[in-house]
């Protein structure tokens, strides 16, 4: 192991000083929220420099034992000292991941954590485990596997212990080794990959650990609805908020914020930074071998060539500019385009979703593509069951003129894009009036330039297609059992506290589109349940073991889910048979009746809470007042004029011929 002070002499550029970094690291705490973040009052022995230190915030630093992290956690922890009226102590804790990569990484990972302690810096290490190799390092997708897995632990321990920011220590050179990864690996890649690293972003590989890219709690519907108005009640204010009224509410934002408030450096001025301060740090070796990764050999052929002025530092780092601005352009002619459509309903009940859109879509699509592709990309989001991860920028531009060409037609159409399902009502003329275009141009907020007697507005529904085996089996789990700060998995299953409230379960991602959680009397019965797609075999078990209640199920899901797409919603199964359908707020009894009306019990035997994905695009933001949302609760009309009222007409008429029978 190679614990080494820098002696490297400074670079040219921007040098790393306390003062320096406080500038960068102010922008993140006024522009990213980290002041409504704040645990606790300063303790008295926080207070410098005349007591203008009033708040404290308790950060997350990921320390690799690295010059950049070591140097990050020094610098955190001494926000406190620098003279000024910036009014933040920080008190950060490090995570520190131990790949198991190496031999020397167990002692490297201890003696990172003493180097801390020795800073006054409080950390933990955590271990990613590799059951199935002897050698990790040798595998082809190592990169990709130690970055998830190093993720992912941080996030679960990040969440049970309040922290919601995360700060890294990458640095100006790696942000050149990735914008120039990023070409080497596809010469052809678009503005959008050029962006690099960003200086804030969500937390990547995590988007099924409840509250690492949404808050962990969550509102009431109606109180989600009407986020202006203030109600204190007991359910209210419970730091454990209740579902009680079984219907589906969307997720609130928030979760998981990372910060690399170190862009704006050279790795050398971070090494010199280490060597003022004498801030020790490990060298890993591995990180300088050119022939075990994409990056290790760009870092090598930076170092040890003259590359053509293109690929020196300066032009990458103007390139990444030039992608920025482009990337904030393209988002806002995306969002304008946005403006041409309206929400016209979203059922939560099955995540489907109907739009109207307006005579100028198509041609504002047709004058600026790439902004369009932007705009369905982001109409398709709010039903996907794709990753975060995965989700696209844009889609491609073979599915937009697909769309547009479809969108022309006067007859029904449908046609699939990135695992969402559109559908296309009869078509019907422009009205100059009523429409949805004309109003845009009567605010002035979009000037279409052209005669739209052609064009013609169109009613879609976005819904999840029908999934494939392999996706049925990936949506059918089971459940684990909650765990929550400082307990562990073995804990005993049968304590009292328990026995009084029930167990409830982890939070899980189910198909990317919905959390679910049950509460069982206990982790025996927790075991039973499990939660799938409904199928056609339930739908002929139910109709033949139902035959009383069977048509009020029937005409549920005829209307929250018509056709196939009820076999996209999940149902709760005990023993194999289905016992609650989750989104729709329907309990099976087999032996009596079916109740649609289930009430929360202070001791379950089978409770459950279901929240849709986050819903916090600024299109549907802006109508949420107007939009007709489908619950298990009822629905909330909305106020739109005549156009919409005419549009649903021709959506009730679309569906007016759904099969009433259970296994359509």
């Amino acid at each position: 192991m190679a614990r080494v002070v820098s002696n490297r002499i400074a670079s040219v550029g921007q040098p790393l000083t306390l003062s320096s970094f406080l500038g960068s690291f102010t922008e993140i705490w006024e522009k990213q929220g980290l002041e409504r973040d704040l645990r606790r009052p300063v303790p008295i022995g926080k207070l410098y420099h005349l007591f203008t230190v009033s708040v404290l915030m308790d950060p997350g630093v990921c320390v690799s034992g690295g010059p950049d992290s070591m140097a990050l956690a020094y610098l955190l922890n001494q926000i406190s000292a620098v003279p000024g009226k910036h009014n933040i102590a920080v008190q950060p804790f490090a995570f520190i991941v131990n790949h198991n990569a190496r031999k020397e990484s167990t002692e490297e990972a201890h003696w990172v954590r003493s180097q801390l302690c020795r800073l006054g810096v409080e950390s933990r290490i955590f271990e990613i485990q590799w059951p199935n190799t002897n050698d990790p390092g040798s595998t082809t997708d190592f990169e990709m596997t130690a970055r998830r897995a190093r993720y992912r632990l941080i996030a679960d321990a990040a969440i049970q212990k309040n922290i919601n920011h995360l700060f890294l220590g990458h640095h100006q050179d790696d942000q050149v080794e990735t914008i120039l990864m990023r070409l080497v690996r596809n010469a052809g890649t678009s503005f959008l990959g050029w962006q690099g690293m960003s200086e804030h972003s969500k937390i990547p590989c995590c988007d099924d650990i409840r509250g690492a890219n949404e808050a962990e709690n969550y509102e009431k519907f109606a109180d989600w609805l009407r986020p202006g108005e203030i109600r204190l009640d007991e359910e209210e204010i419970s730091p454990e908020p209740i579902n009680r009224g079984k219907n589906v509410t969307p997720s609130l934002p928030g979760g998981l914020l990372i910060h690399r408030p170190l862009l704006p450096f050279r790795k050398s001025a971070i090494l010199d930074f280490c060597n003022t301060n004498r801030v020790t740090y490990v060298q890993d070796k591995t990180n300088y071998d050119p022939t075990l990764t994409i990056r290790n050999a760009v870092r090598y052929m930076r170092s040890h060539y003259v590359l053509p002025k293109a690929l020196q530092a300066p032009s990458i780092l103007e390139l990444r500019k030039s992608s920025q601005r482009s990337a904030a352009s393209l988002a806002r002619r995306g969002d304008k385009i946005l403006r041409g459509l309206r929400v016209l309903s979203i059922d939560l009940r099955s995540g489907r979703m109907t739009v109207l859109l307006s005579s100028a879509f198509v041609p504002m699509c047709e004058a600026d593509p790439e902004a369009g592709a932007y705009a369905l990309a982001r109409l398709t989001s709010v039903v996907s069951p794709q990753s975060k991860d995965d989700e696209p920028t844009l889609v491609p531009q073979h599915n937009l003129k697909q769309f547009i060409d479809k969108n022309r037609s006067r007859i029904r159409e449908q046609m699939t894009i990135r695992q969402v399902l559109l559908e296309k009502a009869d078509s019907r003329p422009y009205a100059s009036k009523n429409s949805v275009a004309s109003s845009f141009e009567l605010r002035g907020e979009v000037n279409f330039g052209k005669d739209l007697s052609d064009e013609r507005e169109t009613v879609w529904t976005l819904s999840r297609p029908p999934m494939r085996l392999a996706e049925v089996a990936l949506a059918s789990r089971g459940f684990s059992p909650f765990v929550g700060s400082g307990e562990v998995e073995n804990k005993d299953t049968d304590s009292a506290a328990w026995k009084e409230t029930g167990l409830w379960s982890a939070w899980m991602l189910w198909d990317h589109r919905y959390w679910i959680r049950v509460r069982t009397e206990n982790a025996e019965a927790l075991s039973q349940i499990r939660i799938r797609p409904y199928s056609e075999s339930d739908a002929q078990r139910l109709c033949e073991r139902l035959p009383k209640t069977g048509s009020k199920l029937q005409s549920i899901l005829a209307e929250a889910a018509p056709g196939k797409l009820r076999y996209t919603i999940p149902v709760l199964t005990k023993e194999g048979q289905v016992s609650v359908f989750p989104t729709l707020n329907v309990t099976v009894e087999w032996e009596d009746s079916m109740d649609v009306k289930p009430k929360l019990t202070d001791r379950p035997t089978l409770e459950w809470e279901v929240c849709y994905k986050v819903i916090d695009h600024p299109f549907i933001s802006e109508q949420r007042e107007t939009i007709e949302w489908r619950n298990a609760q009822g629905k909330r009309r909305t106020r739109a004029g005549s156009s919409c009222r005419e549009a649903r007409k021709q959506v009730r008429k679309s569906t007016a011929n759904e099969p009433q029978r259970i296994d359509s």
